[in-house]
């Protein structure tokens, strides 16, 4: 921050140190007394901004004598040097520590956030290759059961549709939030098949659970390898 800029907005909390002052909010109040020390954070130019926040922390002062003529406080100069030296200490610390830190400048965290709440965009195929698999899965089992009343073709053909589906979203942008639709989906689908065409449990209904479980457990896994390795 400019040195104008903060020295502007110091003298304008000035009467609000006063006040708190007079108030005893702190006893004593440490806030009138914070002003000079900010200078040291104005290495470059310390000497300049010694006077500048000096001169703004005089006013404070004069402001806090004043009370004391009307009666309204009682001014102690020795506590008021030592919340100078104190401030200067602390100040003197963060400024020791923040040299050594690679503090993000307000241009960086700013691209940051920005980059953060920039969504990618979306990766279609693997959507549109689900969905056409869902509706396969559906047509595929209605059509093997009602031509010939095969459970066993169908059930083999669902078992297929469980390992697959898991897999579609490593190919997408939106992993985890994919593997969640796609685990409603496919409980929906497999319900849709049993009560309407199955009329009754699915055969090979384990199959089909540990190939869906063993398909996403694997998909994790390759997502988690890809977050290290950037494999594709």
């Amino acid at each position: 921050m400019e040195l104008k800029t903060l020295a502007i907005i110091m003298l304008i909390l000035q009467p609000i140190f006063v006040y708190l002052y007079i108030n005893s909010v702190v006893r004593p109040s440490i806030f009138i007394a914070i002003t000079v020390p900010m200078s040291i954070f104005y290495g470059h130019d310390f000497l300049h901004a010694l006077f500048i926040f000096g001169g703004v922390n005089l006013v404070g002062v004069l402001l806090v004598k004043l009370a004391e003529r009307k009666g309204y406080t009682a001014f102690s100069p020795s506590y008021f040097f030592s919340g100078v030296i104190c401030w200067f200490m602390l100040f003197g610390i963060i400024r020791f520590i923040a040299s050594y830190l690679s503090l993000p400048s307000v241009q960086k965290i700013s691209a940051s956030f920005h980059e953060l709440l920039a969504f990618p965009e979306p990766v279609w195929w693997p959507v549109i290759a689900f969905l056409s698999v869902s509706v396969a899965a559906l047509a595929m089992s209605a059509t093997i059961l009602v031509s010939d009343g095969n459970r066993f073709a169908a059930s083999k053909f669902l078992v297929l549709y469980g390992v697959i589906s898991p897999i579609l979203p490593l190919f997408g942008n939106y992993f985890w939030i994919s593997q969640g639709v796609t685990f409603l989906v496919v409980v929906c689908v497999l319900g849709a098949c049993q009560k309407h065409f199955f009329k009754d449990n699915i055969e090979d209904e384990n199959r089909i659970a540990l190939g869906f479980a063993g398909a996403l457990l694997l998909s994790i896994l390759l997502y988690v390898i890809n977050g290290f390795f950037h494999w594709y």
